[in-house]
Formats: structure tokens, C-alpha cells, sequence
């Protein structure tokens, strides 16, 4: 019987499958993404804001250790059931991967397809900058960097611009959102640089 699982639970199996510090710190970042998006779609219940904190903490857990299509979510859903997750958050970390072949038809889904790569995106802008801070990454520089394709080329451009096309935003209010959710979390998710937080 799948039950409610804790933030820590999460945290902890996160860590079991996921032993780079780069991968840690993105599923936080996703996490406090998918917090805001809660918020953003009116959810209210805080422990209904921590489910979708932990569809992002958990979206990639199994992706160091399963890197293929072949392998990445299909065994990391059987892992999750078996661990007892319940069948809305096996599904919304599923659905986020295009091969999975998931419908994206809950805000939830729509959220974590949202967030996962942009997140990424909008890491690799901040440490090229000089000051490698996120606190003072302007959302253009995010939109212009899209349009070059030499740059962070693993990022799947299709699912940023899908992303906010799911979450039926335009493409800088989305970015702009993105940032604005990460600036708080910014020391833990290694986007503070030298700039003092505000």
C-alpha cells in the first residue's frame, strides 16, 4: 500500500541512488521550483506543496545509475513502487522524459516537465557568469543563451520551450518565475557566486 512519504525519505533515497553532488543539488533546485509552481497554481496545502517538492527532488534519483532511455524511469517507477511511493508521484516523475510516452494532463506533470531541464539551463548561464551568481542573472541573457546551441548543448531545448507552452506561460515569464524560485535557495544549489544575497 503506497503511503505519503516525507521530504527526508525522499532526501535519503535520493542520496542512496545519487552520489554526485552536481545531480544532489539539481533535484533540490527542481524540488524548490516545483514548490513555487504549486503555489502558482493555487495549491495551498502545505503537504500537497511537499508532494510536488518531491516529484522534483526525485524526478532524475535513478538517472546516475540507469543513464539510458532504455533504463532511466523505467526501472526508477519499479524502484519507487517498491519503495512504496504513491502512484501520482511514480507517474508525474515518469511523465517528465518525452519517451516515456506519459500524458502531461495534471498541473503536476505539466510543472515538472517545466522545470527539470530549464533548471539545469538556468544553472549553466549562472556559472558562466562573472560574478557566478544567480542573484543577478538577467532573464534575457537566459533567452538569448537558448539560441545558441553550442552552449550547454546536453539541455533539450524542445522541453524548456514545451515546458512553458505546458504551463501556458510565455517563454520569459517562465525563465523570470524560475529564477525569482531559485534566488533563496541559491547557496544550497551552488548559484550564490561572490554576490551577497539580498
Amino acid at each position: 500500500m503506497a503511503e505519503r512519504k516525507s521530504r527526508g525519505e525522499a532526501l535519503a533515497l535520493l542520496h542512496e541512488f545519487t552520489l554526485t553532488d552536481a545531480l544532489r543539488k539539481h533535484g533540490v533546485a527542481v524540488e524548490t521550483a516545483m514548490k513555487a509552481y504549486a503555489r502558482h497554481y493555487g495549491v495551498t496545502d502545505e503537504a500537497e506543496v511537499e508532494k510536488w517538492g518531491i516529484v522534483g527532488l526525485l524526478h532524475d534519483f535513478d538517472y546516475e545509475k540507469h543513464p539510458t532511455e532504455e533504463t532511466h524511469l523505467v526501472l526508477g517507477q519499479h524502484i519507487l513502487r517498491e519503495r512504496g511511493y504513491e502512484e501520482e508521484i511514480v507517474e508525474a516523475i515518469s511523465s517528465h522524459a518525452d519517451y516515456m510516452n506519459i500524458a502531461r494532463d495534471t498541473p503536476l506533470k505539466k510543472a515538472i516537465y517545466a522545470c527539470d531541464e530549464l533548471v539545469g539551463f538556468v544553472g549553466a548561464c549562472v556559472k558562466v557568469r562573472p560574478s557566478k551568481s544567480i542573484h543577478d542573472l538577467p532573464v534575457e541573457s537566459v533567452v538569448k543563451k537558448l539560441k545558441d546551441r553550442a552552449f550547454a548543448r546536453s539541455v533539450d531545448r524542445s522541453y524548456v520551450y514545451g515546458g512553458a507552452a505546458a504551463v501556458g506561460r510565455p517563454l520569459e515569464e517562465h525563465v523570470g518565475f524560475i529564477i525569482e524560485a531559485l534566488k533563496p535557495v541559491a547557496e544550497d544549489i551552488g548559484l550564490q557566486g561572490n554576490t551577497p544575497a539580498v
